[in-house]
């Protein structure tokens, strides 16, 4: 079903629901567009959901809110072990979670709008002797003596010291490039901390810069900037907080940009799977530059480059949480096709995805805590009918 536009619900004592509007306003729910009214509405409705008070036409879709109630008291259970009076469950906080995904094809269609509602018998999730799991914080820090330092087998403390630059790794587990006071340094020492599949870290160098780097990521850079520029180099995923300096200008390089920037917020997305190279913009200002062609961005911008297409194209964004979303602890999908969404998968959990079929051409919005287990990702990915069996390093995808 398609949906479209309808005036907010605010009468809720009065409003009868009919599985249509059922259906909508879980929908506005999911996607977070609904008023303070309707996710009341929504929140009670679900806590009716033992059939107290329900009419003829709730009770039509009582079974798949069954499914649903019952996996999360199971998972309550099973996590926190609450006692029986603080089962009552947390519905505003469960679907804030986004665990459900909202796919999307023609338009938009309703969470509940499925062939399949049952995800548990189209998923099969085998235990693997090498079980897949999700990412942390894994990464390997190459000294300019070519030395590595694997970084989550490291203790805290220094790590290294490199004319007069102290690497330091903290207790919260970030790098920390650091001043003694005493540098000597006349050539910069180049280091380079990458991540691998199921990899994320963070960093900051020596000018206060902070560095988040995605899953197979990588970013190189001098221990210390002692030119006239502050130039780094990357590849994947990586986000920058850059210190301002505005004598100092800070420079990305990638394969098919560089960035200009004196003290700004932004995301570069290059992986090579990936059709284009996506620059986007938070805060401040950025100059993008690829061959003789410019493009200077505004805070909620994109730039995108396609390495087949000369030029640099650039698009106003309207949901920056979304493009920073892997940086905060979440895969959020908005209107991604499939095999985006499990391109994302793929690197985090470091396991290869293999189509049995022909994919789809739907799309899927969503967003998915980073955190949770293969078996849960997979449940939660079947509400919005893709189903996937997990088997070794292998998660395999049945598109219906």
């Amino acid at each position: 079903m398609v949906l479209y536009a309808r005036q907010p619900y605010t009468h809720i004592k009065a409003t009868i629901l009919n599985t249509n509007e059922i259906k909508y306003l879980i929908g506005k729910y999911n996607n977070q567009t609904a008023t303070p009214a309707e996710k009341k509405l929504v929140e009670e409705w679900y806590e009716r959901i033992d059939g107290a008070d329900l009419t003829q036409n709730e009770l039509a879709d009582i079974e798949v809110k069954k499914q649903i109630l019952n996996r999360v008291t199971a998972r309550i259970n099973h996590v926190d072990k609450p006692k029986p009076k603080q089962i009552k469950l947390n519905y505003a906080l469960f679907f804030k979670a986004a665990v459900i995904l909202i796919a999307l094809i023609a338009g938009t269609y309703s969470y509940f709008n499925q062939s399949d509602r049952s995800p548990a018998l189209a998923t099969s999730v085998k235990t693997n002797k090498k079980p897949i799991i999700p990412g942390g914080n894994n990464a390997v820090l190459q000294l300019a003596d070519g030395s590595q330092v694997i970084l989550n087998k490291t203790a805290d403390g220094q790590v290294a010291n490199q004319s007069g630059v102290q690497v330091i790794k903290t207790k919260s587990g970030e790098l920390l490039y650091r001043f003694t006071g005493n540098t000597t340094a006349k050539a910069a020492a180049i280091n380079t901390v990458s991540t691998p599949r199921g990899g994320q870290y963070h960093l900051i160098l020596v000018d206060g810069t902070e560095v988040w780097l995605n899953a197979s990521s990588s970013v190189k850079f001098p221990s210390a900037f002692v030119g006239n520029e502050r130039k780094v180099e990357v590849t994947g995923e990586v986000y920058f907080e850059v210190a301002k300096n505005k004598t100092k200008p800070f420079i990305v390089h990638t394969d098919q940009s560089d960035i200009k920037v004196l003290g700004t917020h932004f995301n570069v997305n290059t992986y090579v799977d990936e059709t284009y190279q996506r620059t986007t913009l938070l805060e401040g200002s950025i100059e993008i530059k690829r061959g003789n062609k410019k493009a200077l961005l505004k805070p909620g911008q994109q730039a995108s480059l396609n390495g087949k297409i000369d030029g640099i194209a650039v698009n106003e964004i309207a949901d920056l949480e979304a493009v920073v979303a892997w940086k905060n602890g979440y895969f959020q999908f908005e209107k991604s096709d499939l095999p985006s969404v499990m391109r994302q998968v793929s690197r985090w959990y470091d396991a290869e995805v293999i189509y049995n079929g022909k994919i789809p051409a739907k799309q899927y919005s969503g967003k998915i805590p980073r955190n949770v287990s293969i078996a849960k990702l997979v449940e939660m990915l079947a509400y919005s009918g893709i189903h996937c069996k997990v088997e070794y390093n292998q998660i395999t995808v049945n598109p219906k």
